[in-house]
């Protein structure tokens, strides 16, 4: 799309993109927040592209489109939830609704032209006991290594349900015809813009993993960032750590990890280099590094005693928050949702076990 003037209209996932690193490290750049370590070079380099681009932060964008009026429109005029505006307009007859509720929906949908996507409408058809598994893909290797770790515990542990799965890629998520209908979706680190994206075209239970999001309605299975920073302050004897990982997509999530931290460093590892450079510079600094791959290029570079490393497989490292468990405890929660066992919390923190 072209502004009148000519110049295309950039936005941050262009930036981000074409520098190679996370919507979340740009905006902490333009941002200039000083709260999180972001190497020189990468700063640099977003800054240039910025620059070159002819980006500038907070410029709206110019467009003809009419606003798509979405379920959450709806709900919030009709001052219902979400779920409740999906069962009516698929005319789900298992749930109590009353007339009053029903009509007053319907005549919303009806004034402000909504129309549930054709994928929503073939989720109103038969179960086969398809779970769809949304995950994305990310620029660093290890990063990678544990989406596909993940996915696998996840299949196991659907397979333990009698459940089989569909992976779904969020590059294609509004775009897919599915030829099966899906009971529930168990979805890994998604901005929130491919979070939101999802959840309306597919009005089935939904299980956040490594995310967090704002609607109560949805499950939430995630790191209790808080109990693994307190673990391993105890096992450094330290009062002042700095916690290096790579980028969480889930901007919510990673503000949360950053909450956690309250005056200690988080430190995003964008570039190896720039990170053992960061490490050789702070010889004296307690450390604890929320991935395997991280311990073992930069632990060598402490001396001993000064590293923590927070590993995925119970039984290794000094920290361990096990994958099995966090795909087990999304599965728990998906099969609760999908039987309407309304009981059930709607989130699950996990604490840390000592490797």
């Amino acid at each position: 799309m072209e502004h009148e003037s000519g110049k295309q209209n950039i936005t941050i996932a262009e930036i981000a993109k074409r520098a190679g690193v996370s919507t979340a490290t740009v905006s902490y750049v333009l941002s200039d927040r000083q709260d999180v370590k972001i190497g020189e070079e990468t700063r640099g380099r977003i800054l240039a592209l910025c620059s070159e681009l002819g980006y500038q932060k907070g410029a709206k964008r110019k467009t003809a489109a009419k606003k798509q009026v979405t379920i959450d429109d709806i709900a919030r005029e009709a001052g219902v939830s979400t779920a409740t505006v999906s069962y009516i307009v698929n005319n789900r007859e298992d749930v109590k609704i009353s007339e009053e509720t029903r009509k007053k929906v319907l005549q919303i949908c009806n004034l402000r032209q909504y129309t549930p996507s054709p994928i929503a409408r073939l989720l109103a058809g038969k179960k086969n006991n398809l779970i769809g598994v949304c995950a994305p893909r990310s620029g660093y290797p290890a990063q990678n290594a544990r989406y596909y770790a993940l996915l696998q515990e996840l299949q196991y542990a659907l397979q333990r349900k009698d459940y089989g799965a569909v992976l779904l890629t969020p590059s294609v998520i509004q775009e897919m015809h599915m030829q099966e209908n899906l009971e529930g979706i168990v979805c890994v680190d998604l901005t929130e813009e491919e979070f939101y994206a999802l959840k309306e075209n597919w009005f089935v239970p939904i299980v956040a993993v490594d995310m967090i999001v704002s609607d109560p309605l949805f499950f939430k299975v995630y790191t209790d960032h808080g109990a693994v920073i307190a673990a391993a302050k105890q096992l450094l004897h330290s009062e002042k750590i700095t916690y290096v990982a790579y980028p969480y997509r889930n901007a919510p999530y990673l503000d949360d990890l950053r909450a956690a931290l309250q005056e200690d460093t988080l430190y995003l590892a964008e570039e190896i280099s720039a990170l053992r450079a960061y490490v050789t510079a702070h010889p004296d600094g307690a450390f604890v590094f929320g991935d395997r791959l991280l311990a073992e290029l930069c632990a060598p570079l402490l001396p001993d005693g000064r590293a923590v490393c927070i590993t995925e497989t119970e039984g290794t490292g000094d920290l361990c928050l096990p994958l099995r468990s966090v795909a087990e405890q999304a599965v728990e929660m998906l099969q609760s949702a999908i039987r309407r066992e309304e009981t059930k919390p709607h989130t699950f923190k996990l604490t840390p076990m000592k490797g």
